[in-house]
């Protein structure tokens, strides 16, 4: 389930590159358990300590999408009553434009998987969902944008493909070269 989502530092790449002690979500496993193989399929998603390594042994897809989110909403709701309880120190207000080397190669990977499914959406024509996911890409890489090339220039190449999508959906696609030509870059 999370191996094979956006959340995967190696999402997408066979090779895995990217030691599973750099995820995020490491936080979630416990500690006696963050030495396996997919430490992220151990992460206890009910108060029942059911994980999705249980679901795939025991439960259906069904019952481990619910868990999953039910364990997700519960997350949210933690994150958020500790960013209330947080003070809000100036250090604070900056957090979200400060983040250290891992995080932003996170924000980095999302952001370019998403442009990477958008463009696929694109090429298959379905421009509604490329547009969306353009969207949600940019985001990302704004997210972590602070003067380096790398994610500026992600960022510009997904304006770029957004823009041209939009295009395509107000002026239609009825065979215009030209705009197919400059969106393919």
């Amino acid at each position: 389930m999370f191996e094979d989502s956006l959340t995967c530092l190696n999402f997408g790449d066979p090779a895995r590159p990217h030691p599973c002690n750099e995820c995020l979500l490491m936080k979630f496993v416990p500690a006696e358990l963050k030495d396996q193989a997919a430490p992220c399929r151990l992460i206890p998603l009910t108060d029942k300590g059911e994980t999705v390594d249980y679901f795939y042994r025991c439960g259906t897809q069904l019952e481990l999408e619910e868990a999953l989110a039910s364990w997700l909403r519960n997350q949210v709701s933690r994150i958020e009553e500790q960013r209330e309880q947080a003070p809000k120190t100036e250090e604070h207000a900056r957090g979200s434009n400060c983040l250290d080397g891992l995080r932003r190669k996170q924000w980095l990977a999302l952001a370019g998987n998403l442009y990477s499914l958008a463009n696929r959406h694109r090429e298959n024509r379905n421009y509604v969902v490329a547009h969306a996911l353009y969207g949600r890409a940019l985001a990302a890489a704004e997210n972590i944008a602070t003067g380096e090339d790398d994610a500026n220039s992600l960022a510009a190449r997904i304006r770029h493909a957004q823009q041209a999508v939009f295009e395509i959906l107000h002026l239609g696609d009825n065979g215009n070269a030209a705009k197919t030509m400059v969106f393919k870059q």
